[in-house]
């Protein structure tokens, strides 16, 4: 089943995908996954958990790390991190998703604002 993140507020919606039925902003063509109903269940138990007030909580971002020519790597990474960074997110892995995945993803973590 596919699934759509809007990366405005962190909802997620199983509709078209076209824009956020909770923020009303357009969500990008590349921002869905496709997820099992077990998947889909286990996402619906965090997203209603709420943690008790004063305990630190995260937020997560994964980005795809895409290049379009070798030669612009460095400078394509350093734009990527200082934009990520500039938005409060710290880099904490960079791998592939799957065992068969080709392409590499950074995920990001930053501290879960209220005011988001």
């Amino acid at each position: 089943m596919k699934i759509y993140f809007c990366p405005e507020c962190g909802s997620y919606d199983l509709g078209d995908g076209s824009v956020c039925g909770d923020c009303d902003e357009p969500i990008p063509t590349d921002s869905w996954a496709d997820l099992t109903e077990e998947e889909i269940a286990d996402l619906d138990y965090a997203y209603g958990f709420e943690l008790p007030p004063g305990l630190p909580s995260w937020e997560y971002e994964v980005v795809r790390l895409e290049v379009v020519a070798e030669d612009d790597r460095q400078q394509y990474t350093m734009r990527l991190l200082n934009s990520m960074g500039d938005k409060g997110w710290e880099l904490v892995s960079i791998g592939a998703l799957g065992r068969n995945d080709d392409r590499h993803y950074g995920v990001f973590k930053r501290a879960w604002l209220e005011d988001f």
